[in-house]
């Protein structure tokens, strides 16, 4: 940078000579760019400008809304049916409702309204064919409806009957369930017995009963074998045959 005395003496040279000449033409070289100053500070924040105008705004209320709603359209196909959720909690108890209307009477099984019976035979000599099988020894026999010495139990209270019977045989045995009345009933049960062992034939029926019926059961051949023997009831056993029967409920 030039001494400031010289560059002052230049100065005054160019104007005396630019003076004495009346020309402008004495002019000096530029000097170099000085360097960039240190920034100022930031000056202090201005004033808060005024509140400007609003936006246009449109403001739809419910009316509004209501007035661009348009026709209910068709109603869509129904949709699968969803998971099932969890049962609830199970509620309190309900009150108590009226009593119900009362039921009709039942069937008296008390005192003569009891019917039944269990016999035994114990002797071991055949019977006679299509004749009642008697019995000897009672197990119960309830009013003495059963008769030993006929073999026939006699229906004293009209109802529904079970009768079930058993015999015991080393022999060919066909045993007949019967009984009389309006409608009379004929049941055939046999047992071939080909190797001559003890053996059960057993058989039996319900049986609806009017007072004055008679159930037994008797010895038969069976017409599809007449060639059998069918004349011994011998068994090793302490009996040959049981007979039982009971009341299951009147009809009368």
């Amino acid at each position: 940078m030039p001494h400031p005395a010289r560059l002052f003496a230049a100065v005054c040279v160019c104007g005396l000579v630019s003076f004495s000449l009346g020309q402008p033409d004495c002019r000096l070289q530029d000097g170099k760019t000085g360097q960039d100053g240190v920034p100022g500070r930031d000056g202090w924040p201005g004033q808060k400008g005024e509140k400007g105008d609003s936006g246009l705004q449109v403001q739809l209320s419910k009316e509004a809304l209501a007035a661009f709603k348009g026709h209910e359209g068709e109603q869509g196909p129904v949709g699968d049916i969803g998971i099932k959720g969890y049962q609830g909690l199970l509620g309190p108890p309900g009150p108590a409702g009226p009593p119900g209307p009362s039921g009709s009477t039942g069937y008296t099984f008390g005192g003569d309204s009891k019917a039944a019976f269990s016999v035994l035979r114990t002797n071991k000599v055949f019977p006679s064919y299509n004749r009642p099988v008697t019995f000897d020894k009672v197990n119960i026999n309830i009013h003495n409806d059963f008769d030993l010495t006929t073999g026939q139990f006699t229906c004293r209270i009209a109802g529904v009957y079970y009768f079930v019977f058993s015999s015991v045989s080393e022999d060919n045995l066909c045993l007949k369930l019967r009984s009389n009345g309006a409608t009379p009933v004929s049941l055939t049960f046999c047992d071939f017995n080909q190797r001559k062992i003890s053996q059960v034939v057993s058989g039996g029926a319900v049986l609806e009963l009017a007072e004055g019926n008679k159930v037994w059961i008797e010895p038969v051949k069976n017409p599809d074998r007449e060639s059998l023997d069918y004349n011994r009831m011998t068994t090793k056993s302490d009996h040959s045959a049981v007979f039982n029967g009971f009341l299951i409920f009147t009809t009368g």
